[in-house]
């Protein structure tokens, strides 16, 4: 006899074709109804709640009144709720993210009750390879999938690269295999059931199918009860029964207990596409979501949580100050919010509103994307203002005071220090704002000069009024203790000019506050306010001159900072700056726009370059070509040469959101170098391209190919050099007036090989080129293009070439005769390697559609959504995009030696710096707990690779997570900058697994797997 457990539930898409608000009156509908049948019919056992948590939230905000009665059906097991806060896209989302998202759907569940135990992700676009290890990690067992699996079994082992395994209930025929049952008609109930068990028969090793009686937003039928008795005794001998997932999986457990270990093994991840679409074309859709997503998650992860778990530790250890001490004599630092893991917590909130697929994807109308730029803003207003705090106060807690190795004569009037968020001792440019009178030089803690390139200097207004006296009380009520506006006033004038005064204020950033001197300022305005000859007063309030200024900053720490000090040039030695206009007008916004990668190109003129066009470094040599501007580079170290780099390859795409699609006959258009400038001083190297493509202006009208009608899409490219950094930094900007197409830019290499390496989710994935043998059968052809997160890198052994990005998820490694260029559908199956091949990684940096979903191309078989226009989809406008060419030579191993290049840094060290630019903070001279220079953590060896740093759940520390992206079990040792008394290895649950000891100096050694996630809490 075979059990038929019919699950019912519902697959909730928060936004898609409708807005999250108006999907939200259909779900207060759904639960409203819910909650109506269990109320009534003892005999409808179970819901499941699509196994995410936030549709409890969206509910009880329109239906508080209705907590009660949820609580009382979780608790008792008749609605399933969990495990995940969301259900989210796991390529476009990055792997912490995952880990939050688990972490909030698990602090949810516990305020209602039981969490359902399955991995339950049914409508993700594919599945990263150590999802088995993340939901392990949580103590979850079984996973429920349906999309990039093949003709497996419904039952079978799914396993990590870790090793790390979970039994997989695979969806064969999807989650909504069973939705058409109607349960107001019971003997066509009954015959429907039958086909479904006998569809799903044949590929079960046990005596239990799965019966998914739910689709996208479908309401709970009310007859089902009574529709499941109705079939008893028609069903051939076997027995349908109202189920849940975790019932039926510790059935399947229970009935092939004995050959449960023989089920077959599927390892990494799942994007086959022959039974389910995976639709990769998401990867590209709305490129600013996937650069907006990876930005925020970048400010949260590597700045934002990192150094305020440092700086309230720090903090906390300096509280012996009392609390009568005088303003003046608290560091600025100490003036920050409390408890910020709170605040960063309701970040993530908000960013995990933007994960779902259908929103991170790009694949929905243009009002839900539309609202989500309002999300990414206010994480990034969090973000920013808490690295501010914290890095300013950790700042101030550094001891800048002279170095006791250097004479009194080094004469420095204010401080610097440069914070470096990855792992490795690291030298990158970084930009600069500091407040200071006159001409400076830059020294490090050894008196070295550091060179310095300035960016020009401004003051700005804040306060420009006339007041009354009434007036100008209400504004003076606004300073407390010499503070206003969030700044430190450092000097008052006060000037009678007949019945007016004029007060000209100074404020800074931070500083300490000459308390004597503002007292008596205040003494002196309240004798004028009660002079009545004194009838107005012209207040006039700005900032600090503050000078802009790059360098290149060399050994930051990982995970650390250092200090370096900024002392006057004696007015003889003075050389006057030449500052362009451009410069000039940007500076009062600079301060504004420093984290921006583009700033320092902005603020300075750069001048028309003849041929030939070269800029270099100590690392590298580019040239680049007169023709149409593509870069020859040179490695110095290695003497390996790349050429025809940074080419931008346009091509039409007749697809939709879901697929990209070239159109039958299709037209690549070449680009023409229009004009060339060099910008060059002794921080770095400059060349600026301005390309014309002539691109057909859209698809023509039977979609058969492009339009004939041409329009100019305008490219710029700045390609820098730093100086000690061997990395060709590329920002691009691309004006994009056409319609329907896709633009890459191409990188290749002079070798040809038959696999690539992927930065992935908690690993290095080395994935074949190409695409898989397929035939008519498949609902989807496979495409040639995959997902990446930091770099794609591609080696034949000897030499290796890396592109690092940043938020450009979708990359393709091609293979092409050498006498060739990529036509948009090259393909590799059945390739065999030769000589006279080369390879080339493509870049996309634009995908431009005007539909949700069509039908009438070769791509897909069928709608992947309703035919919505989307015209938002189409990217008109201006946009920008980072990226970065490290070469570097290899030995065969996809881990590079720890020897190579700079510093003993692996090369992928690189790719992850340039996802995350350096910051600086200025200060001024002052003792501090923290020496001149430090890591707050160090590891080693580098390939651990540190994902989080952050304040632990419920405040029960901190911890230190990593991965280990080699193939090999290494020794890893963790060293924080002070001595912790207890130390735990940590699920990523957070749940103890052991306990560790740490050494006299407070380092902890422990051993990571091949692949192995790896969580180290802290606390004393």
């Amino acid at each position: 006899m075979t059990t038929l457990h019919l699950i019912s539930h519902t697959h909730w898409d928060r936004e898609w074709y409708r807005t999250f608000q108006q999907f939200r009156l259909k779900l207060v509908h759904l639960i409203d109804g819910l909650l109506d049948i269990l109320d009534h019919d003892k005999n409808f056992k179970y819901f499941m709640l699509d196994g995410q948590t936030i549709v409890l939230d969206d509910y009880l905000l329109m239906r508080p009144q209705r907590e009660a009665d949820l609580h009382r059906y979780i608790k008792n097991g008749r609605i399933l709720v969990g495990p995940w806060h969301i259900l989210p896209d796991e390529f476009l989302v990055s792997p912490e993210a995952t880990i939050r998202n688990l972490l909030e759907g698990d602090r949810t569940c516990r305020n209602y009750g039981p969490k359902m135990m399955v991995g339950y992700i049914p409508d993700p676009f594919g599945h990263i390879g150590q999802m088995p290890q993340i939901l392990r990690g949580f103590g979850i067992e079984t996973a429920c999938v349906q999309r990039g699996l093949s003709d497996q079994p419904c039952e079978f082992w799914w396993e990590s690269p870790d090793g790390s395994r979970v039994l997989m209930a695979y969806l064969r025929d999807g989650y909504g295999n069973a939705a058409l049952l109607p349960a107001s008609e019971p003997e066509r109930f009954t015959a429907l059931v039958r086909e479904v068990r006998d569809n799903l028969a044949p590929y079960s090793a046990s005596d239990h199918l799965l019966l998914m009686y739910g689709t996208d937003h479908m309401q709970p039928p009310p007859e089902t009860a009574r529709a499941i008795a109705c079939t008893k005794g028609k069903l051939d001998g076997d027995k349908l029964v109202h189920s849940t997932l975790p019932a039926y999986i510790a059935a399947v457990q229970k009935s092939l207990r004995k050959t449960l270990y023989q089920l077959p093994i599927i390892t990494g991840e799942l994007r086959q596409c022959k039974r389910s679409h995976l639709l990769p074309g998401v990867l590209s859709a709305r490129m600013w979501i996937k650069q907006r997503n990876h930005a925020c998650e970048t400010l949260l992860e590597k700045w934002a949580e990192p150094f305020s778990t440092w700086q309230e530790l720090v903090t906390a250890s300096t509280r012996h100050l009392s609390p009568t001490a005088p303003r003046s004599s608290i560091p600025f630092g100490y003036d920050v919010v409390k408890r910020k893991s709170e605040i960063l917590h309701q970040a993530w909130r908000l960013l995990m509103e933007n994960h779902p697929h259908d929103s991170i994807c790009g694949c929905s109308i243009d009002q839900v994307h539309d609202e989500m730029k309002v999300r990414f803003d206010q994480v990034e207003q969090i973000g920013e203002e808490i690295t501010k705090q914290s890095l300013e106060a950790l700042a101030s807690a550094t001891n800048t005071a002279i170095p006791n190795s250097q004479p009194a004569t080094l004469n420095p009037q204010s401080a610097i220090v440069v914070f470096n968020s990855t792992s490795g001792p690291r030298t990158d440019l970084v930009t600069a704002f500091a407040e200071f009178h006159g001409e400076f030089e830059i020294v490090d803690e050894q008196g070295n000069v550091v060179p310095h390139q300035m960016l020009g200097s401004s003051s700005q207004d804040l306060i420009n009024a006339v007041m009354s006296k009434k007036e100008l009380k209400s504004g003076l009520a606004m300073i407390h203790e010499g503070r206003i506006l969030g700044k430190v006033i450092q000097d008052v004038a006060i000037q009678r000019d007949g019945s007016q005064v004029n007060l000209e204020v100074v404020l800074a950033d931070s500083g300490e506050l000459d308390l004597a001197a503002w007292e008596n300022g205040v003494r002196e305005i309240e004798a004028l306010l009660a002079d009545p000859t004194v009838t107005t007063f012209h207040a006039r309030a700005h900032s600090v001159p503050a000078a802009g200024f790059i360098l290149t900053a060399k050994e930051i720490p990982g995970h650390g900072y250092k200090t370096f000090w900024l002392r006057p040039v004696p007015a003889s030695l003075v050389q006057p700056i030449k500052i362009g206009a451009l410069a000039r007008l940007l500076m009062p916004l600079a301060r504004l726009l420093a984290p921006l990668p583009f700033l320092e190109r902005l603020l300075a003129r750069p001048k028309a370059a003849r041929p030939p066009y070269i800029i270099e470094n100590e690392y590298l040599h580019v040239a680049a070509s007169p023709a149409d501007g593509t870069l020859t580079l040179k490695d110095k170290q290695t003497g390996a040469v790349y050429r025809g780099l940074n080419r931008f390859v346009d091509g039409g795409d007749c697809g939709d959101e879901y697929n990209y699609s070239p159109p039958p006959s299709d037209f690549q258009p070449s680009a023409r170098l229009k004009r060339v400038s060099l910008t060059s001083d002794p921080i770095r190297q400059t060349l600026s391209f301005e390309l014309e493509l002539p691109t057909p202006a859209a698809i023509a009208p039977d979609r058969k190919s492009r339009s004939k009608e041409m329009i100019v899409t305008r490219i710029t490219s700045h390609v820098t050099l730093t100086a000690g950094v061997p990395r060709v930094d590329i920002h691009t900007e691309v004006d994009n007036r056409a319609r329907d197409h896709r633009l890459r830019v191409h990188f290749p290499t002079p070798f040809a090989v038959t696999e690539a390496d992927y930065d992935g989710h908690f690993e290095i994935v080395r994935r074949p080129i190409g695409v898989p043998e397929f035939d008519e059968s498949w609902v989807e052809r496979p495409r040639p293009e995959v997902p990446q997160r930091a770099f794609t890198s591609v080696s034949d052994g000897q030499q290796r070439l890396t592109v690092a990005n940043r938020g450009l998820p979708e990359v393709e490694v091609l293979r092409l005769p050498k006498s060739s260029r990529s036509t948009p559908e090259t393909q590799c199956r059945g390739l065999r390697l030769r000589k006279s091949e080369t390879t080339e990684i493509a870049l996309t940096l634009l995908r431009c559609i005007n539909w949700i979903s069509r039908d009438d191309f070769e791509a897909r078989r069928g709608h992947a959504g309703p035919m919505a226009s989307t015209p938002g989809a189409q990217m008109i406008g201006l946009w920008t995009f980072d990226y970065s060419i490290i070469p570097h030579a290899v030995g065969r191993d996809s881990i590079p030696p720890s020897s190579s290049r700079q510093d003993g840094i692996l090369p992928y060290d690189q790719a992850y710096a340039f996802e995350t630019p350096l910051r600086a903070v200025s200060t001024g001279l002052h003792d501090g707990q923290l020496p001149t220079s430090g890591s707050f953590v160090s590891v080693e060896p580098h390939q651990f690779v540190i994902s989080a740093i952050k304040e632990a759940e419920k405040g029960r520390g901190w911890l230190v997570r990593g991965y280990n992206i080699s193939g090999e079990e290494i020794n890893v040792t963790l060293k924080p900058w002070r001595k912790f008394r207890r130390l735990e290895r940590v699920n990523l649950a957070e749940e103890k697994l052991s306990g560790l000891r740490p050494a006299a100096d407070g380092r902890v050694e422990f051993t990571a797997r091949a692949h192995e996630i790896v969580t180290i809490m802290l606390n004393n």
